[in-house]
């Protein structure tokens, strides 16, 4: 899987990364992004009864919808334009 990374201040800086490739130049950025969407699903999960819970593994979670929260929960000047 390929991912088109581009920079939000000048849009002409333009990064096409394998996933792995990704995950190691945006280590910090991810680990903050997967610790903020972790909280804000655990603020969740505190309003639901018990019996409703369900997985916890909110990291494979995160990456299932990669795109979406990389672009919102990191704090970036980069954000993620297109999986191939």
């Amino acid at each position: 899987m390929k991912i088109i990374v581009k920079n939000r201040r000048n849009h002409n800086e333009r990064l096409e990364l394998t996933l792995d490739e990704f995950k190691a130049k945006f280590r910090n950025e991810l680990t903050t992004a997967i610790n903020s969407y972790t909280h804000q699903q655990e603020q969740k999960d505190m309003l639901k009864p018990p019996f409703m819970h369900q997985n916890t593994d909110y990291k494979q979670d995160f990456y299932q919808d990669l795109r979406w929260n990389f672009n919102n929960y990191a704090p970036t000047n980069y954000y993620i334009e297109k999986q191939i």
